[in-house]
């Protein structure tokens, strides 16, 4: 009889695979939003902004699906600049508007942030890819000892099929035997049991015919 394997998938909700990537884009935005009102409200792009931004990156590459992480990493940054530029041309509008001198510097001052804020974008940037090179590392390697142990069940489920085809082969060349011995018995048993007595005449008449054959 064949063994056949049969691995029991595991059922969405008990596996934890990890944050879709529209949520993780989303947890990014919505932290860029509230630093962004936070910063209109106190009308300076401060530490609550990239606080914000930093602790939305890191856990959104920490705990979204792996296809996500590329287009996680990828859409932090930009969506990090256009909160920044938005935010500080809200900030500045009204200079803006008025054009002139005091308009040119307030173009400036949407811009300077984003210069500023350089070496953290560029640090938490890193710290993503960082993050996502090492569990894209962590998941190679959990798919290759996947692998191994397929590889290796099935080696193991195959020699045991291959010793049962041959134990179920013996066994049936074994019935056949006994059943070939068996007809063969009853066949000479039946001959003995069919064969009439030779009676005296008979023998009688035989030992004549002999007689008269010899001579």
């Amino acid at each position: 009889m064949s063994h056949v394997s049969s691995r029991n998938s595991p059922s969405p909700s008990a596996t934890f695979v990890g944050l879709p990537t529209g949520s993780g884009i989303s947890i990014i935005f919505a932290a860029l939003f509230t630093g962004a009102l936070i910063s209109l409200s106190t009308a300076l792009i401060g530490w609550p902004f990239l606080t914000l931004y930093a602790v939305a990156v890191i856990a959104v590459v920490t705990l979204v699906n792996p296809k996500g992480l590329f287009l996680s990493v990828a859409s932090a940054p930009i969506l990090f600049v256009c909160a920044v530029l938005l935010t500080g041309w809200v900030m500045a509008r009204g200079d803006i508007v008025a054009g002139g001198a005091s308009g040119k510097a307030a173009l400036l001052l949407v811009l300077y942030p984003v210069t500023e804020m350089f070496p953290l974008l560029f640090a938490v940037t890193l710290g993503s890819l960082v993050i996502a090179s090492v569990r894209i590392g962590l998941i190679k390697r959990y798919n290759a000892q996947l692998r191994r142990r397929e590889s290796a069940e099935r080696a193991r489920v195959h020699r045991s099929n291959r010793r049962t085809n041959a134990e179920g082969q013996r066994a049936r060349e074994r019935a056949a035997s006994v059943s070939v011995q068996e007809l063969l018995r009853r066949a000479d048993s039946e001959r003995t049991t069919k064969r009439p007595p030779r009676t005296g005449s008979s023998r009688i008449t035989d030992r004549l015919g002999e007689d008269l054959y010899k001579g």
